[in-house]
């Protein structure tokens, strides 16, 4: 319906438009046939006028003005071109009176008269024999009496011929006038017509569409009960229509969702309800959107009722800034909290606190998530285990150390000479206690760094003095063993990293000790230093293995005196596993990466 209304006003303005073209072009083919008429016959008439009274002067500058009729002799030819060119001039207007009245046929009539009367009288003018002045002098009189006549009716000529061309000119721009009126008329009709069909059609389609925008920003501020259904015809109608589908379909899918929220909201409260462990999930601002109960006991012990503690908010903002989820089960990251009320007959208790960002569809931000977990038992039993093993360490170091003092003295025979089978028995015995005396010294190492007493003492350092210092303190070494060492050179512009030179030292030389034991003797290590796009910068020992390394090899490679099938070379067993504690003590990573024969072990540090 309103395509054809469209299409019937718009119809209406070309009809009205194609009339007013045609009119235009009509007028103007009149008025340019008029002017055609007035150019082929009264601007012809003026012109042959002008023609005649031209010829007759001429003749009169030569035959008038002689004295004598002997001055005259022999401008025959003269007579007879002037003569022919009068009598054409007359035909002219002979033929061009007809498009005239009645006054213009009679002065063209008189004009043909006086033209052949004063040719005849000068024919008689040359006729005329010498000597006779007088009779020459009368005739000459004549012929100017003619000529004056004759100049007289082409005037009246002249006045007729421009009196039609002034009267045509009237008709002309009384039409032009005229035309103008009704261009104009159909102007100001086309102009109504236009503006009706216009508001018209503006108001069925604009109406509509308004409707259909209050309709809408009805919907986006959820008032679905002031809710009108919308109502057209034709195109409109049809969209007004999917509309309201649409918006009923819309009604019933945001109920269907609230519900489904509420029950996800009872769900998830349910679930928070039933943790035995400190829930909060809070937004971006850190203000709390959800606890569980235990949570609200705990907040409550600690005298911030409803709110986040102190060390939780602390814990959020350090996420924030390094942009990573604070989980885990290193117990290092345990906190110890004052936790008066909240469990009976504990006045301390340990957390391990699990940070994580929640993440909408969309990867949007939408807060955070912290759950605290009960570690105050795993905490102490951690402690007893480091004070076991440091205590057994230490009862059996003394012993071991008297025994290794023992094999010694046997050694050097100050009791007496050694038998070949004694000193092979002594020096096999002093080795598996040298071994007992290099594990016990990692026990205890490692338990001092799982502890957090490793007495780290991270300095901005940059990635080509720490390279330097482990080719100083670790090169003569490698290449003593007749292994080639090469240090790649450090790319400008490589930030800074935060490290305890001597202990991340230690970790590559660990690297470098294990590429040198298990690698190809023909093949170099390499040593690098490169930035990784998540701000860390990665420090590197590369080496060509004597075999590939399994998926499996390569996870349980830094577990406590984990050795690889088939693997009979001597250590603790505890190297790597040493090299991760003091990568987590630096904040950092260690790992390693296997391709083909390549393998690459590293340490990751974070840049400054």
């Amino acid at each position: 319906m309103k395509r054809w209304n469209f299409f019937s006003g718009l119809t209406i303005i070309l009809m009205l438009l194609m009339t007013l073209g045609g009119y235009c072009i009509w007028i103007t083919n009149t008025l340019t046939t008029d002017v055609s008429a007035i150019i082929s016959t009264n601007f012809d008439a003026l012109r042959a006028v002008r023609g005649l009274r031209d010829a007759n002067t001429r003749l009169n500058a030569v035959y008038l003005a002689a004295e004598t009729a002997e001055s005259v002799r022999g401008e025959h030819n003269l007579h007879a071109v002037e003569a022919e060119m009068m009598r054409g001039q007359i035909a002219t207007l002979r033929r061009l009176s007809f498009a005239g009245g009645a006054a213009e046929i009679e002065a063209v009539r008189r004009l043909d008269a006086l033209v052949e009367d004063y040719l005849e009288g000068l024919q008689v003018l040359l006729k005329i024999p010498a000597r006779k002045d007088e009779e020459f002098a009368r005739q000459r009189q004549r012929l100017a009496v003619k000529s004056s006549e004759i100049a007289s009716v082409g005037q009246d000529i002249v006045e007729v011929n421009e009196r039609a061309i002034l009267a045509r000119r009237d008709v002309a721009m009384d039409r032009g006038n005229r035309s103008g009126y009704v261009a104009m008329g159909i102007v100001l009709m086309s102009l109504g017509i236009y503006i009706y069909t216009s508001m018209r059609l503006t108001q069925s389609v604009f109406q509509p569409l308004r409707e259909l925008r209050d309709s809408i920003l009805t919907f986006r501020d959820r008032r679905f009960a002031e809710f009108i259904p919308l109502k057209g015809e034709g195109e409109l109608g049809k969209i007004a229509e999917t509309f309201n589908e649409m918006a009923s379909e819309l009604r019933t899918y945001l109920a269907e969702q609230d519900d489904r929220v509420v029950s996800a909201n009872r769900m998830c409260r349910a679930i928070l309800e039933a943790l035995p462990k400190p829930v909060y999930i809070v937004d971006d601002e850190q203000e709390v959107r959800m606890l569980n109960p235990r949570a609200e006991r705990f907040s409550a012990a600690l005298g911030v009722p409803g709110q986040l503690p102190s060390f939780v908010r602390h814990l959020i903002d350090e996420a924030a800034a390094r942009d990573v989820d604070l989980v885990g089960d290193d117990l290092r990251r345990a906190i110890e909290v004052e936790t008066g009320e909240y469990a009976p007959g504990v006045t301390k208790m340990s957390f391990l606190p699990q940070v994580f960002r929640m993440r909408g569809d969309t990867g949007a931000s939408q807060g955070w998530a912290v759950l605290l977990v009960n570690v105050t038992n795993l905490r102490r039993l951690d402690e007893a285990k480091t004070k076991a093993i440091s205590t057994l360490g230490h009862e059996v170091k003394t012993p071991v150390t008297g025994i290794r003092m023992t094999l010694h003295l046997l050694l050097e025979e100050s009791l007496g000479a050694l038998t070949p089978d004694q000193r092979e028995l002594i020096e096999s015995g002093r080795d598996d206690c040298e071994r007992l005396l290099a594990v016990l010294q990692a026990l205890l190492e490692l338990a001092r760094l799982e502890s957090g007493r490793g007495g780290l003492k991270p300095e901005p350092v940059t990635a080509e003095v720490l390279l330097s210092q482990v080719d100083a303190m670790h090169g003569s070494v490698v290449r003593q063993l007749g292994r080639q060492l090469r240090v790649e050179p450090v790319a400008p512009g490589l930030s800074s990293v935060a490290a305890d030179t001597l202990h991340a030292g230690r970790v590559l030389g660990n690297f470098l000790s294990n590429a040198v034991k298990y690698g190809m003797a023909d093949r170099p290590v390499v040593l690098r230093a490169q930035a990784r796009a998540d701000g860390y910068v990665r420090f590197s020992v590369v080496n060509t293995g004597t075999r590939p390394m399994s998926e499996a090899e390569q996870a349980r490679i830094f577990e406590p005196f984990y050795r690889r099938s088939g693997e009979k070379a001597e250590g603790s067993g505890l190297g790597l596993t040493i090299a991760k504690e003091i990568a987590m003590l630096h904040g950092g990573r260690v790992g390693v990466w296997c391709e083909g024969d390549q393998v690459e072990f590293y340490l990751d540090l974070r840049g400054v």
